[in-house]
């Protein structure tokens, strides 16, 4: 346990395609909402994409990546529910002005893909893993921005997805401009937890795994209220959420 003593101090084994990963992150064990199993999904992701960064230095390639590239800020960004539920929290906690901007912009988006009759395809529950990229490439040609990009820059970028943390690219930053003509050379995850979450999330609920559209996340949360807010014991959930990522998944004190 750290000082808090609702909080313990969790070391994770994870066989990963590209070897055993191991770190420590931190777990609230009182009563727990899905949405407060997010920062520890943030905090293995970012383990993750550190090792995924070394090994593309050790074979000589580097992340292009840079501030105000943007171009996948106009991807469609589909997220797991416990991270709908977390930023919708996080949009709460905004002050009025900003509240209502970032709403307002979320609800002119989701206006015109209701005119393009696309929200029924986006929230499609078959859209899970690959099977999500034919619509993406079609939202993507929509050209629409993140609500959440503000002079290019990500306005939540300590809060950002795991889908976000994971995108990193080793092709010149230019290419991405257009990923569908374009050959983009992502780095590979060695273990991608959007969809893991999206999982657990379906073990608790009893509906079909789903992925969100960032834009769309009022209005799948206006008909989950019940689940936004109800509880798990913090140990239980964080367990649930690992036995998820895999039998070679391993926790413990």
């Amino acid at each position: 346990m750290t000082g808090d003593s609702r909080v313990a101090l969790m070391s994770v084994t994870l066989q990963t395609p590209e070897g055993v990963m191991r770190g420590r992150v931190e777990v609230d064990t009182g009563p727990m909402r899905l949405a407060e199993l997010v920062p520890t999904a943030f905090e293995l992701t970012n383990v993750l994409v550190a090792q995924a960064h070394r090994r593309e230095v050790h074979a000589g390639r580097h992340v292009s990546c840079r501030a105000r590239c943007a171009a996948c800020c106009h991807h469609m960004v589909a997220i797991s529910p416990p991270e709908a539920f977390y930023l919708q929290d996080l949009i709460d906690s905004f002050e009025p002005a900003h509240r209502d901007e970032v709403m307002s912009r979320m609800s002119r988006i989701a206006g015109e893909l209701e005119r393009l009759q696309m929200i029924d395809e986006l929230l499609n529950p078959e859209y899970v893993d690959e099977a999500v990229l034919p619509i993406a490439r079609k939202y993507f040609l929509l050209g629409m921005a993140c609500p959440f990009l503000v002079d290019e820059l990500c306005s939540i970028h300590l809060h950002r997805p795991v889908v976000c943390r994971e995108y990193n690219v080793t092709s010149p930053a230019e290419l991405c401009v257009d990923p569908i003509a374009n050959d983009i050379d992502k780095v590979p995850m060695p273990l991608p937890l959007t969809v893991p979450l999206a999982r657990l999330t379906a073990e608790l609920s009893g509906e079909s795994p789903r992925l969100i559209p960032i834009p769309l996340i009022p209005r799948w949360i206006a008909d989950h209220q019940e689940l936004r807010h109800k509880q798990w014991p913090g140990l239980e959930l964080f367990r649930n959420f690992i036995r998820i990522l895999g039998p070679q998944a391993e926790s413990q004190y």
